[in-house]
């Protein structure tokens, strides 16, 4: 009997071994009973929408409930008769049960027309997580799992893996310290979180501004200037990007963008850096306390590259594989600024402007003109076509469900050969008061195997804000707009592709570097001609599709530049990358030696100096919070995703046999194998920079 077969038994059993996860079932099914009755059944979808603010308070009651119940029997096993039956299972199936009464909960708070049921949603959210911090940090129950992998029992590679992601959960939430330990741990955290919240404020102030003369702002759009405040005579300008970005792209005033880059650059003010530096402090006392030797080995462990050692050796062969391109850039963008401004250093407050000049220059493309060939209604038509003819999948709208507005669509999805049920997804894309105001997406449920055999499909809810009607007629999509609903689209197939066993190994549970690279290799199909012709269509007349040399613009806009936008984000991951494997670095230090010297055996930023009395680390909010010690993961991902397109997809867009092998390969595995695995694998060989280095080259200047 093969391993994979012998897992799926072991669980089947399971079931009826595992009295708690029965009860388990139902009661989640008692719950639902009454809603159910309402609308269309659905297969393989327990998944609930539209509940009432009463409705969510008591599900999330009972999921506290069950959860309480089932961690507190798995922990009751006595050690010596541990078994997958009486601890694995039943957290596993826990864990399937609940996942989509728990988004059930906490997805109201994104979409619901109701207030109220906004706030109930959002009150639940904060109770489960609490809740299940709680239960990630139990002591009993890791004891209890930690004596099952001692005992040795032959339970199939995905549950193996699964048993294994449980033990570094439980331990990176502290179950296995201390009492005391774990009071300091949430201490820490708690400091952690205040101190990123408040450098984060900080940025966020839009008190803080410059006054400037009309001809200090030569060259502005008059777009930019009507929304300004005028006071006294003089243009009011924030420190916020709204204000600033603009003005370093288009201001003619060198003098200018110097002094609004410098007074940007210095808006965190000392004491962003004092606790940017507070911060990174603390996290290197998290990280020891749990066992690791720094904070970014102890951020860097769950994710494709495990080790800081190795996130640095990446960004030092980028960087060394960038100069060439680089330093090709530059020069381009100083003969531009001698041009335009005579013998002047060339310096930071500079590169976005000449960059814009430069486009201007080289890229043929008015984005007025291109917008116009994106309505809204073909573009979505023309992607859920692309993705179908891809990937050999049949979708097909259901009218009569159940959703929480009148214009969210449901759609079943179907394999196109087989005709097995694959899942569902709801597109929710028209913006309305109340919604969550950003593209992205929900799952809410996960595909997985349960105890008694039958199969939860997965289920997602793509977001986004589109304006549904300009004059009557389908609203037009800035170009950007489209390439983010496309990348969010292509998080959903991953979703709804995936088929391991587990819930815990869902396409969009994975780690985050191994995440974003199916969205990052179908954002090529972006910025190419046959799949740009099929999502697009002039507004008056969408015969006329957009044309070749608009495509082509379209990419080269994507691409020049490249090594310099590059290099700039390599200068920020460096950084990220040494405070937090360092000792009580200084930042501003730290920085000043980066930028124009020469430093881990390579240069960083090619000589350009640093604005005098700037500091960078003042505002450098990814590193503050939510991308702290991973800010390389963006362009890793991005190496991974060319390699993939430039060997299997560049020169056949549609094929749908190498897409179907995609699909199966690395999509349906969703995290049940290491990522690197999988994609080494679907290559042939481990990946590679070169792909991405010569994509980015070909279409730079």
């Amino acid at each position: 009997m093969s391993l994979r077969r012998r897992e799926r038994r072991v669980i089947a059993a399971a079931g009826a071994a595992a009295l708690v996860a029965v009860g388990l079932n139902l009661a989640f099914s008692a719950v639902a009973a009454h809603r159910r009755r309402k609308r269309r059944e659905l297969p393989g979808f327990t998944a609930q929408v539209n509940l009432s603010a009463a409705d969510i308070k008591r599900l999330a009651d009972r999921v506290v409930s069950k959860s309480k119940e089932t961690y507190d029997a798995v922990a009751a096993v006595p050690l010596d008769k541990v078994s997958f039956s009486n601890v694995i299972a039943p957290l596993a199936e826990l864990d399937a049960q609940q996942f989509p009464l728990v988004q059930a909960c906490v997805l109201p708070r994104m979409v619901s027309p109701s207030d109220d049921v906004r706030r109930a949603s959002a009150e639940a959210e904060k109770r489960l997580d609490s809740h299940f911090q709680q239960c990630r940090q139990r002591e009993d129950v890791y004891r209890v799992i930690k004596a099952f992998t001692q005992k040795g029992e032959r339970i199939g590679l995905e549950a193996t893996r699964f048993v294994q992601c449980m033990v570094r959960e439980f331990e990176r939430n502290g179950a296995k310290l201390t009492q005391s330990k774990k009071t300091e741990m949430e201490k820490l955290k708690s400091h952690i979180d205040d101190l990123s919240l408040k450098y984060i404020q900080s940025l966020n102030d839009s008190t803080k501004f410059l006054l400037l003369n009309e001809e200090d702002l030569a060259g502005m759009p008059l777009e930019f200037l009507k929304e300004l405040e005028n006071t006294n005579g003089k243009w009011k300008v924030l420190l916020t990007s709204y204000h600033v970005t603009p003005i370093l792209e288009h201001c003619k005033v060198g003098s200018t963008r110097k002094l609004i880059a410098v007074a940007y650059g210095q808006k965190g003010g000392k004491e962003n850096i004092a606790i940017l530096e507070k911060l990174v402090q603390l996290r290197h006392r998290l990280a020891r306390l749990l066992g690791y030797p720094n904070y970014a080995d102890y951020a860097i462990e769950p994710r494709m590259p495990r080790t800081s050692r190795k996130v640095l050796e990446f960004l030092e062969e980028m960087s060394e594989q960038l100069n060439g391109l680089a330093n090709r850039e530059l020069s381009v963008l100083k003969d531009l600024k001698m041009k335009e401004e005579g013998d002047a250093q060339f310096s930071v407050e500079d590169l976005l402007y000449y960059m814009k000049r430069a486009e201007e220059l080289k890229v043929d493309l008015d984005i007025g003109e291109i917008k116009q060939f994106f309505p809204v209604d073909l573009v979505i038509s023309g992607i859920l076509k692309m993705f179908q003819d891809l990937f050999a999948l049949r979708f097909e709208e259901m009218k009569d469900a159940e959703t929480w507005h009148d214009t969210v669509r449901l759609f079943s999805v179907w394999d196109a050969s087989s005709s097995d049920l694959l899942g569902y997804f709801f597109l929710d894309i028209f913006s309305r008061e109340g919604k969550y105001a950003h593209t992205c997406v929900v799952a809410l449920q996960n595909g997985c195997l349960c105890s008694n055999g039958t199969r939860k499909v997965p289920v997602a809810v793509l977001l986004s804000q589109c304006p549904k009607e300009f004059d009557g007629n389908s609203a037009l999509l800035r170009f950007p707009e489209v390439v983010r609903i496309f990348h969010e689209f292509s998080h959903v197939v991953h979703h709804i592709s995936n088929r391991a066993t587990f819930s815990r190994f869902s396409g969009l549970q994975l780690e985050g570097d191994f995440a974003e690279i199916p969205s990052l290799l179908l954002e090529n199909w972006c910025y190419e001609n046959i799949s740009l012709k099929m999502m697009s269509g002039f507004h008056q007349d969408i015969t006329k599709s957009i044309t070749s040399e608009a495509c082509q613009s379209l990419k080269r806009r994507r691409d020049i530049f490249a090594g310099l936008k590059l290099k700039q984000e390599i200068l920020l991951c460096l950084v990220d990358q040494i405070i937090h494997t360092g000792e009580n670095v200084n930042i501003d230090d730290l920085i000043k030696d980066l930028h124009p010297k020469c430093s881990f055996f390579f240069q960083v930023m090619l000589g350009i100096p640093l604005l005098e009395g700037n500091s960078p680390a003042s505002c450098f909010p990814r590193i503050a919070i939510g991308y702290d010690a991973v800010c390389y993961s963006y362009i890793w991902s991005e190496v991974f995703a060319a390699d993939l397109f430039a060997s299997k997809f560049k020169d056949d867009l549609l094929n749908q046999h190498a897409g179907l092998r995609f699909r199966n390969k690395v999509l349906a595995p969703g995290g049940s194998k290491n990522p690197l695995d999988i994609i080494s694998d679907y290559l042939g060989r481990e990946p590679s920079l070169q792909a991405f280095i010569q994509s980015r080259t070909r279409n730079s200047l």
